[in-house]
């Protein structure tokens, strides 16, 4: 089991040595999505006071449109721009924002449709796994603390209490781990449109011939990295998101429009610095299986075995 695992946490290593070795650069990247993002949402907080009560809901439903129609699109640059950085980190090369955003549009526009397509597919997946799995660990852990309330003491009231909230924890991580590893499945099957110049129908089996190829191996890979962010992204957006409007929130009051733009300003800023390290795994972890699927690695470890068969010929 160790040594299975070894590779996966020493490419879980090689992301984030990457990402603190280019921080600054994958930082300006991100922020090129959330900065927009938090300027419009910012606005949207701000303006929703001045919105007569009886257009409210035509409001809301206007402003989810329009920030649909263009934040999308940022994401989708977002998730190229950091795979494209990452795979020029991997080789050595400065994390540029101009090299790692030219993107072409008709490319983009492939992987918009391949999103769409994966978010609507993914949905039944993780909802079918949750039903499968989390309601079970629910109706199972639950009932069976009602039966063991049901006959024990008082005194033993603490110590259910505290099994119930494990188990609720329980739940709420699996149920993060389903959700992030769909987020990370998304970001390692559009690499093919990132990291290779095919037409959208070659990069789609590209795609799904990388999927199934150590799908194991892969899913093992999604699922510590959704776990990752989940616990450390999570206390990391916590701190930011509570620490940094905390004055306007002495100031100004709870209710103020200021003070929940500016929460929502933090959280993203949160958000902005955790996000990296998991399209980095990605792109790795897409690096690697194509370069075993094409016989590369394979290639290099019959290169490896002659130079030391020729090594061992000459001391012979």
């Amino acid at each position: 089991m160790t040594e299975a695992l070894q590779p996966i946490l020493a490419l879980l290593d090689e992301g984030l040595r990457l990402y603190r070795r280019n921080f600054v650069g994958f930082v300006l990247l991100t922020a090129s999505w959330f900065v927009p993002v938090a300027i419009v949402t910012g606005t949207a907080v701000a303006a929703e006071s001045w919105v007569d009560a009886r257009y409210s809901g035509l409001a809301g439903v206007l402003l989810f449109g329009g920030g649909l129609l263009v934040f999308f699109p940022l994401l989708i640059y977002l998730i190229g721009g950091l795979s494209r950085a990452a795979a020029a980190a991997a080789e050595g090369r400065p994390v540029r924002f101009r090299e790692a955003m030219a993107i072409h549009p008709l490319r983009a526009a492939g992987m918009g449709c391949f999103t769409i397509v994966y978010a609507f597919v993914a949905q039944i997946v993780s909802s079918l796994i949750s039903m499968a799995c989390i309601c079970p660990l629910y109706f199972v852990g639950f009932m069976g603390l009602a039966f063991v309330g049901a006959a024990a003491n008082e005194s033993s009231a603490g110590a259910l209490a505290v099994m119930a909230v494990g188990i609720f924890l329980l739940g709420f991580y699996a149920s993060l781990m389903i959700i992030g590893a769909t987020g990370s499945g998304l970001f390692y099957c559009l690499q093919p449109w990132v990291q290779e110049s095919r037409s959208f129908g070659a990069s789609l089996q590209r795609s799904l011939d990388l999927i199934v190829f150590r799908f194991g191996r892969n899913l093992i890979v999604w699922c510590l990295a959704a776990l990752l962010i989940a616990a450390a992204g999570l206390t990391v957006m916590a701190t930011i998101g509570i620490l940094l409007p905390l004055p306007l929130l002495y100031v100004l009051g709870e209710e103020a429009p200021a003070t929940r733009a500016a929460t929502i300003g933090a959280w993203l800023i949160g958000l902005m610095l955790v996000l990296p390290p998991l399209p980095i795994w990605m792109a790795l972890l897409y690096r690697q299986n194509q370069a075993a699927f094409d016989g590369k690695e394979l290639a290099v470890r019959v290169q490896e075995w002659s130079q030391v068969q020729d090594m061992l010929g000459v001391k012979g």
